[in-house]
C-alpha cells in the first residue's frame, strides 16, 4: 500500500496542492516524471480510486490523505507492473489456474483445439470464458470487460 500512496502523493506534493486536473495528473506520471505510459497512468487512477487512495470529482483528482503527512523516499521510483491492468484473457486464464490447478500451456492448448473445433468462429476470450463456466469459475465480471472491449474496436 505505500509504494501506491507514494506513487499516488508525488503529483499532488509537485503541485502543492490536494485537488489537480486529472489530465496534469497522468501527465506527472508520465511525461514529467516517466513512470508510466499515458494508458497505464490511467490505470493507475483507476487502481487508486478502488483502493481509496484518491478520488474523482468531475475532472478533479483529490488526495484522501494528507499530502504533508506522506513522506516519499529519496530516489523513490514504483514497480510499475504491478499496476499494469491486465487483459482479459489474461485473467481468465489467471482464474483457470487457480481455480483448477492446470498449468497455462495446458489451458490455452484446450482453447486452441476448441478454436479449431469451432472453426475459429470464436475469439479465444469468448472460449476462454466458454471454459472457465465449464469448469464452475465465475467470470461475469470479465464478460463484461470482454464485451466493453468488443464494442471499442
Amino acid at each position: 500500500m505505500t509504494e501506491l500512496l507514494f506513487t499516488a502523493a508525488m503529483p499532488f506534493k509537485r503541485k502543492g496542492t490536494d485537488t489537480i486536473k486529472e489530465t496534469e495528473f497522468v501527465m506527472a506520471l508520465s511525461m514529467d516524471l516517466g513512470w508510466f505510459k499515458p494508458d497505464a497512468a490511467r490505470d493507475f487512477i483507476n487502481s487508486a480510486i478502488e483502493k481509496g487512495i484518491i478520488s474523482r470529482e468531475g475532472d478533479m483528482l483529490k488526495a484522501r490523505f494528507g499530502i504533508n503527512d506522506v513522506q516519499i523516499p529519496m530516489g523513490f521510483k514504483p514497480d510499475v507492473s504491478g499496476f499494469q491492468k491486465k487483459e482479459v484473457f489474461e485473467q481468465i486464464i489467471e482464474r483457470i489456474m487457480i481455480n483448477t490447478g492446470l498449468e497455462k500451456q495446458t489451458i490455452i492448448a484446450e482453447i486452441n483445439k476448441s478454436r479449431n473445433e469451432k472453426g475459429g468462429l470464436f475469439s479465444i476470450e469468448v472460449l476462454g470464458i466458454l471454459m472457465a463456466r465449464e469448469y464452475g469459475i465465475q467470470v461475469d465480471d470479465l464478460i463484461d470487460k470482454s464485451y466493453r472491449g468488443l464494442l471499442k474496436r
